[in-house]
């Protein structure tokens, strides 16, 4: 009787944070940043011992009567070091299993080399396939421009709030206007960061590139001072209280006053990236989330919380941060979440019973009476491979009280949220997620989805977004900049 070993199901339309490829995500990698199949020299591995890992796998397994193909996505570090991403086998077959164990026990790696200088991570596609009875891998590079095209469509948003009826009856009221590589001269349609300066230019990162918009015509806007490559992308973006705008590029921090570019000098401020760039308009602060704790810079002068300092901090992996109106500052680490105080006393959540305990808030933004919003990410799931899980949007009261909004008790229609907005005007809270399209929540009962299936909003994906100072609402998703104003 024939066997078949698994069928090969390859899908390139990346959900949550662009990281994972194929369908069965595994959680044994750290995974906030990495770039795909990119270098002047890819990362691969050392063909001797990857021969061995081979003629192992041909021993140990019973390849009899068995054919068939996966594919297994794995993240290279700098020094050499891998592991299993995602893979296709949704079967999670035994030889599967063994094939990711072999590949995490495999010593050695080369990293991806760009301009010189070694790849944090990057990631590799590998295909294993088995016939007559044997088993040969090899490297499958990604053909960059089918995957590009892959993302230059919209998906279907994905509902899973069954149970509430959305009516939708305030999106009369708006006007929303869309710029993409269809209609305008933006470059393409991947945008991730945005940021509005003081003179109401919109900077906006696209694909490996960086662009301003002055609401007619997109322009080139990349900085001049580094030679960037075959690969070379921007993750970061802010606008300080001099209009000064705060970039992350492949490996270091610049700075824009409007004038020159500026590249900071690792050594000296500590950091040589940044999850998150945040703009701290009362205080003039600007917060810089990375690896190495919360780096501050204000009036020239660079310092650094980290765990060294402030014992309490959860993790040094800082993701978001931002003061809220009563000086504390609210820390989103990959191990839980922080608040400093006015006395610089830390409360750990993860330390607490409240709602907070095992999230990390992503985003945040505060109300005239002093009410706090959180999207939320929950680092330690209890489902391995949920999509929906225990995360939605939280408000602080200013009464100190914690209370959670998901799909079970309200009307998100995704637990998923990557970014909150208050609009002090309309007193409604708008909410983006990645697979359900954006949220309009008005603090009481009513709850709004608007998406690419019931809108002009050309897309369920919305990266991030941001408001200017008069109230409109512009959005950085995978299909183009999209503006939403009152009519």
């Amino acid at each position: 009787m024939r066997k078949t070993l698994f069928i090969l199901f390859v899908s390139l339309t990346l959900q949550a944070n662009a990281q994972n490829l194929f369908p069965v995500k595994l959680e044994n990698c750290k995974t906030e940043r990495f770039c795909l199949d990119c270098g002047d020299t890819k990362a691969g591995y050392d063909e001797n011992e990857f021969a061995k890992l081979q003629d192992k796998l041909n021993k140990e397994l019973n390849l009899q009567g068995i054919k068939g193909a996966v594919k297994f996505q794995v993240l290279v570090d700098a020094k050499g070091r891998a592991c299993v991403l995602s893979h296709t086998d949704q079967s999670n077959n035994p030889i599967s299993l063994k094939i990711i164990e072999e590949l995490n026990k495999l010593k050695k790696w080369t990293s991806a080399i760009t301009s010189g200088k070694t790849e944090e991570k990057a990631s590799i596609n590998l295909i294993f396939a088995v016939s007559d009875n044997k088993i040969s891998g090899k490297i499958e590079r990604v053909d960059m421009k089918a995957f590009n095209k892959s993302f230059d469509k919209p998906n279907s948003p994905e509902i899973y709030n069954k149970i509430y009826e959305y009516k939708n009856e305030s999106l009369k009221n708006y006007k929303i206007t869309v710029w993409n590589s269809n209609n305008s001269n933006l470059p393409n349609n991947m945008n991730d960061n945005i940021t509005i300066d003081k003179n109401g230019l919109i900077w906006l990162t696209v694909d490996e590139g960086l662009v301003t918009f002055d609401g007619k015509e997109f322009k080139n806007a990349e900085q001049n001072i580094t030679d960037k490559g075959r690969f070379f992308s921007y993750y970061a973006l802010a606008t300080d209280n001099s209009n000064v705008k705060w970039v992350y590029g492949t490996k270091n921090i610049y700075s824009f006053d409007n004038i020159k570019w500026t590249k900071c000098d690792s050594t000296e401020i500590g950091i040589d990236g940044a999850y998150e760039i945040v703009n701290n308009q009362k205080t003039g602060e600007v917060f810089f989330c990375s690896d190495e704790g919360l780096t501050i810079y204000k009036d020239g002068k660079w310092t650094n919380i980290n765990k060294s300092k402030l014992k309490a901090l959860p993790s040094n992996r800082v993701t978001f941060a931002k003061r809220d109106s009563k000086n504390r500052i609210w820390i989103g680490t990959f191990s839980g979440t922080a608040m400093i105080d006015e006395n610089n006393q830390v409360t750990n959540f993860e330390n607490t019973n409240t709602i907070l305990k095992g999230k990390c808030i992503t985003s945040m933004d505060e109300d005239e009476n002093g009410n706090l919003y959180f999207s939320l990410y929950e680092f330690e799931r209890k489902e391995k491979g949920k999509v929906n899980n225990d995360e939605g949007i939280a408000i602080r009261y200013s009464d100190g009280t914690f209370k959670q909004f998901t799909t079970e008790n309200s009307g998100i229609p995704f637990n998923h949220t990557n970014c909150v907005v208050y609009d002090k005007n309309e007193k409604v809270l708008w909410i983006s997620t990645d697979r359900a399209g954006l949220v309009r929540y008005d603090l009481k009962n009513g709850w709004e989805n608007y998406h690419n299936e019931n809108s002009e909003i050309p897309t369920s994906y919305i990266s991030t977004m941001t408001m200017d100072g008069k109230g409109i609402l512009y959005l950085a998703t995978r299909q183009g900049l999209v503006k939403i104003e009152r009519k």
